[in-house]
């Protein structure tokens, strides 16, 4: 079995109060997953949700947050199709109280929702990179999807799955239509590949991006924040255009009106990205990690914290800076025992 570190809370409520760092056991990785030495560990709003009780999938302490690692396998069940040794990069089983996330030294990993990392990708951009652009994909080419020179509309252009989304539409060949609260998270999205950026805080934004479409308006929107924005975001579709249902990011998910909905010719899709088969995730993964190989689409990094200061980190995710939040897992004295 490993010894070694791990971030948990044993009652819900503020991140910085009750997670503390305790020390684990972990066992043989049972069928289906695979054991990881840490690197890093991707953070990301369900990780503040579920520490303060408000996630559907954590329903009662403990609660042990960190839905995303990249790091090196140490071992693996029989049957296995990774080695010991090999870069990694997924998502923790980190739903259940008994199998840990991934801020702690050691993780299991489910093997369904596991990636062989490109030797040019860091351990932190590893780390972002599954939840992100696995959403991403499930929206953008499973659940909508888009075609090449299509007009994409990102709310929350620069969080997690929002410049995972630019990235993945860039790739696609889409024309990307970011919006995002501040100038700096506005330069990021366009440094990541965003056509035209616009702050939805200032009035106008409507009609700034439907005249930047030469009054075409969007194809599709990508929406993983809901509420008010959102709701002002159906004046810019097309007529024939789909909104991405991601998630609910402002508190409220986007409320939908049929008749407008029947009267303006517009779709809602949602999407949820562990929704899918067996074989649609295998299909959906084995073409991210190739674009990822070939240079497409890399983890759109933020802010990057160290071990001890996960708490502060999760705390920070409800009003983040721009990209990926990602805590690095220093190596400590874990160890075989």
């Amino acid at each position: 079995m490993f010894k070694g570190r791990a971030w948990k809370a044993d009652r819900f409520g503020d991140p910085e109060t009750v997670l503390q760092i305790g020390t684990d056991i972990w066992e043989e990785p049972p069928p289906g997953s695979v054991l990881v030495k840490v690197a890093a560990c991707g953070l990301g709003l369900p990780d503040k949700f579920m520490t303060e009780g408000r996630y559907p999938i954590v329903a009662t302490p403990p609660v042990k947050p960190g839905q995303e690692i990249s790091g090196r396998v140490v071992s693996v069940p029989s049957g296995s199709a990774f080695r010991t040794g090999e870069r990694v990069m997924g998502i923790t089983l980190y739903g259940d109280g008994w199998w840990r996330g991934g801020l702690a030294d050691y993780a299991f990993v489910q093997e369904r929702k596991c990636l062989r990392v490109p030797d040019s990708m860091t351990d932190e951009s590893a780390a972002g990179f599954t939840i992100g652009f696995r959403t991403a994909h499930a929206g953008l080419i499973e659940r909508v999807p888009v075609a090449c020179g299509q007009r994409i509309l990102v709310l929350g252009a620069a969080g997690s799955s929002g410049a995972a989304a630019i990235c993945l539409s860039k790739a696609l060949g889409c024309e990307i239509f970011a919006l995002a609260s501040s100038e700096d998270k506005r330069r990021f999205c366009q440094s990541i590949g965003a056509d035209h950026v616009f702050d939805y805080r200032q009035e106008g934004w409507v009609e700034a991006v439907m005249d930047a479409t030469q009054g075409h308006g969007i194809d599709v929107i990508f929406d993983p924040v809901g509420g008010s924005t959102a709701k002002q975001a159906l004046a810019t579709l097309a007529p024939a255009a789909r909104i991405a249902l991601i998630g609910f990011a402002s508190g409220t998910w986007l409320d939908l009106d049929a008749q407008d909905m029947v009267l303006r010719n517009y779709s809602a899709i949602g999407v949820f990205s562990g929704g899918f088969s067996a074989e649609e995730e295998s299909q959906a993964y084995a073409r991210l990690e190739r674009m990822a190989r070939d240079g497409e689409i890399t983890t759109p990094l933020g802010n990057v914290f160290e071990f001890e200061k996960a708490g502060e980190a999760i705390c920070l995710l409800e009003t983040p800076g721009p990209g990926k939040t990602v805590v690095r897992v220093a190596e400590g004295s874990p160890g075989l025992s």
